[in-house]
């Protein structure tokens, strides 16, 4: 027997071809043995462009991008680029992103500063606010050096800037000590840009709004400095000035104010991403999304090449949509009235799942005569209830404000219901939408 050629064999490099590298897995589930027509489309356009910096991949929801960016990262790994991060846009993502690398048999750990993640042993995955938040492990820290980043996959790249937009703005609310001050800062332009606006702030007046202008941002900056640096060194963990501060303090001359009756949001004009110096360095960086339809906020926020967003990689064919029917009952018929729409839904939900988003709670209980409360259901429960509506017939379920990142295929939902759009809490949203 030759057994140089066995040692020879076993030095063989780990493959990067993700065809390959996915065969070579040797502890997938049952139900993984090969990619999917769509999946093997996307990974074979990124292979041929794997040495960019940055690329974004644009896939239908249900077609399996999560598989796709795990296999992306391990091909990075194999090849000496990591450490290697997986980014979802939340806790409850990150858990279905595990259990998914479980399924394909990929080592994966959640701690940034485990010795398998440095060492490119097993990709970690966490969730966006964990990896751009202003006290990020990723950035620099007082007792410990930065968690480092090599290559990065962003899932949900449309739900990440949402969260990074969040964790990088200063809100403080009404009651809080500070809140005062700051209005008292800029009362003067405010009561002369709009008194009466002025005047519902005072008042705590619902829907009450008031952008500072740009010119008395600029004029009463440092003031507005002092009295946010002070609140921030009283700070709690559970306040979100604690959070933001660290990468806002940088750029707060490049933010927008905007108060209402319940708080004052301060928001950078592009979210100060660039505070996370490794993820700034990281050598590949792929955006994942599936319905991110301005990619110009990938330049503008994420610091990504222009050139790389303008030609995303997307699958040749569209077999993963599936049929779907979109309707909206009142433009159909103007006589119909929210009460009866609600009824015949409800009627649907006697042999199938049907899922209800709705923006608020006031809004998810006017569905209380046609389901149990207990299937009103918050963000804390979502996973219990997603793990439900996959095994079995539960019958009708209202999702409260819970809009990205659930995956129900096939029977777990068959009707989904929008009763109503996402209503905006922030000062800096409701100014948008004004």
């Amino acid at each position: 027997m030759d057994f140089n050629k066995l040692l020879a064999d076993g030095d063989q490099a780990a493959p990067i071809e993700p065809r390959e590298l996915f065969a070579s897995l040797p502890n997938k589930a049952e139900g993984y043995g090969y990619v999917r027509d769509v999946q093997g489309q996307v990974l074979s356009a990124w292979h041929e462009r794997r040495a960019q910096r940055d690329l974004i991949i644009k896939v239908n929801t249900g077609a399996g991008k999560t598989i796709d960016g795990l296999i992306i990262l391990q091909s990075y790994l194999n090849e000496g680029l990591g450490p290697a991060l997986y980014v979802a846009p939340n806790k409850y993502l990150v858990s279905q992103v595990i259990e998914e690398a479980q399924r394909i048999g990929l080592a994966i750990v959640e701690d940034p500063d485990s010795t398998k993640y440095r060492l490119g042993q097993a990709i970690c995955v966490v969730n966006a606010w964990k990896l751009f938040n202003g006290r990020s492990v990723f950035r620099q820290r007082p007792t410990k050096t930065p968690a480092p980043i090599g290559v990065v996959v962003i899932d949900d790249a449309h739900a990440a800037l949402s969260t990074a937009r969040d964790c990088l703005s200063i809100n403080i609310l009404y009651e809080d000590p500070a809140f005062k001050p700051l209005l008292a800062e800029f009362r003067d332009d405010l009561e002369a840009y709009s008194p009466n606006e002025l005047l519902d702030v005072t008042e705590q007046s619902p829907g009450a709004l008031l952008r500072v202008p740009f010119w008395a941002w600029r004029s009463h900056l440092e003031g507005a400095r002092k009295i946010l640096h002070s609140a921030q060194s009283k700070a709690k963990e559970s306040q979100e000035i604690y959070w933001s501060w660290p990468a806002v303090k940088d750029v707060l001359e490049y933010c927008r104010a905007v108060f209402t009756g319940r708080q004052v949001t301060i928001t950078p004009l592009c979210s100060p991403v660039g505070h996370i110096a490794n993820f700034d360095s990281a050598s590949r960086r792929i955006y994942l999304t599936a319905t991110l339809a301005d990619d110009s906020v990938l330049v503008t926020d994420f610091g990504a090449d222009a050139d790389s967003v303008a030609t995303p990689i997307t699958p040749k064919t569209a077999g993963d949509i599936g049929e779907r029917m979109i309707l909206a009952p009142m433009e159909l018929n103007p006589r119909l009235s929210v009460d009866d729409v609600r009824a015949s839904i409800a009627a649907l939900a006697d042999d199938r799942n049907v899922v209800v988003i709705a923006p608020s709670e006031r809004i998810a209980k006017l569905w209380l005569p046609h389901t149990d409360e207990n299937n009103i259901v918050y963000a804390d429960a979502v996973a219990d209830t997603v793990e439900k509506l996959r095994s079995g017939i539960v019958g009708l379920v209202v999702l409260v404000n819970k809009y990205d990142g659930i995956d129900l295929p096939g029977n777990a939902c068959r009707v989904l219901v929008i009763d109503g759009l996402p209503e905006a809490f922030s000062g800096e949203n409701a100014s948008k939408h004004s």
